[in-house]
């Protein structure tokens, strides 16, 4: 060989230094496994974030399911309270009418049949807004629902970095 031309084996070229530090840098935090420690940190951290809102809407479910249950019962209740509110409203007519009663009896009286009578009207406006409220915990339960109940679309990896 010509001590001009090197070998295969000697051959070099100049280039600049700082891109191949960088690579080095980098195969060496690979080789290190740095970024598959902080991944792995960061799926571990997001499935625990999964797991606390399933939690979350478990329990709202379950809060909600309750409250409609509690509110169901109240129908019942408020029509019970009206029958012996009704009761209780002809038993003070009926005395307030009978001749053995005096004027006094009535005037007395009578502003507690209006005052019951207004009651009674309440308790049906009342029984009302029940109703409606329950009819829209049954809506909001069944969109809760559907709604974590739908699997969600896996994403990509890329959407982790």
């Amino acid at each position: 060989m010509t001590p001009d031309i090197p070998s295969p084996e000697e051959e070099y070229e100049v280039i600049p230094t700082s891109p191949m530090r960088r690579l080095e840098k980098r195969v060496e935090k690979v080789e290190g496994g740095s970024y598959s420690s902080e991944i792995r940190r960061l799926v571990e951290q997001v499935v625990e974030l999964i797991k606390s809102n399933q939690r979350i809407i478990d329990d709202s479910i379950k809060a909600n399911n309750d409250l409609i249950a509690e509110v169901s019962k109240l129908p019942k209740k408020m029509d019970d309270l009206i029958l012996e509110m009704r009761e209780f409203m002809k038993l003070l007519k009926v005395s307030a009418e009978e001749e053995e009663v005096s004027e006094v009896s009535r005037e007395v009286m009578t502003p507690l049949v209006n005052k019951m009578t207004e009651l009674i009207e309440q308790n049906k406006k009342n029984f009302e807004t029940n109703q409606a409220a329950l009819t829209t915990l049954g809506i909001i339960e069944k969109r809760l629902k559907r709604l974590y109940t739908a699997p969600a679309p896996p994403r990509p990896p890329e959407a982790y970095r």
